[in-house]
């Protein structure tokens, strides 16, 4: 396990496939099981508490994962500001610090953030996602894309049970268009596409449609 402090909020974490058995961490299941994952980041985090004294709850974290091809995987694990908490750091630090959950309930205080990516045909479905997503009360961080091939894409940040599960509520996008990897969607879209919304996608265009 390699460990990188970036800040006094976010740790990198590079684990090789021999980490991810002693954590108990695996990329196809993991999630499933909500006992199981917090078992498995209390490990991880007591560790990382012993390395490096970066004290954090595995219910107050944020969590961005990127599993590897040889079977492990690289994190990057922030502490969210307790309640009564006045510090703040960048968003380029935390880059969910402004970030509300899809819908006001549990899943704040022992959820996880998580970004997830959509891609479609047309305009149109974009702006009947961005609708329907209005009507169920989203209000996190989204950006929309158009791409050189004229196709569209919608990257949304959500409080989820865990940071390999997408909310229920999400569920509906697929009728309309496919998920996308975020990381590889964010690569692609800095040499093909272009922004329509940098902030509060969802909102402006929504009103379109």
């Amino acid at each position: 396990m390699e460990l990188i402090r970036i800040s006094d909020r976010k740790m990198k974490i590079m684990l090789t496939p021999t980490d991810m058995c002693h954590f108990e961490l695996n990329a196809d299941t993991f999630g499933e099981d909500i006992t199981q994952m917090h078992r498995s980041f209390r490990l991880l985090l007591e560790e990382i508490r012993k390395q490096t004294g970066f004290d954090a709850n595995d219910r107050q974290i944020s969590v961005q994962y990127f599993p590897s091809r040889e079977g492990g995987c690289e994190m990057f694990i922030s502490r969210l500001p307790s309640s009564g908490d006045s510090s703040s750091e960048p968003s380029s630090v935390l880059p969910y610090g402004k970030t509300l959950p899809l819908k006001q309930n549990d899943l704040r205080r022992s959820g996880f953030h998580r970004e997830c990516a959509y891609r479609f045909s047309n305009i149109s479905a974009l702006l009947a996602v961005c609708q329907r997503l209005c009507s169920i009360g989203y209000v996190g961080n989204s950006t929309a894309y158009r791409d050189d091939k004229e196709a569209y894409y919608l990257i949304l940040t959500v409080f989820s049970a865990s940071p390999f599960t997408t909310p229920d509520e999400l569920n509906f996008i697929v009728e309309y268009g496919d998920v996308e990897n975020v990381s590889l969607l964010k690569l692609y879209i800095r040499e093909h596409g272009s922004v329509i919304c940098q902030e509060n996608a969802v909102h402006q265009l929504a009103i379109l449609s």
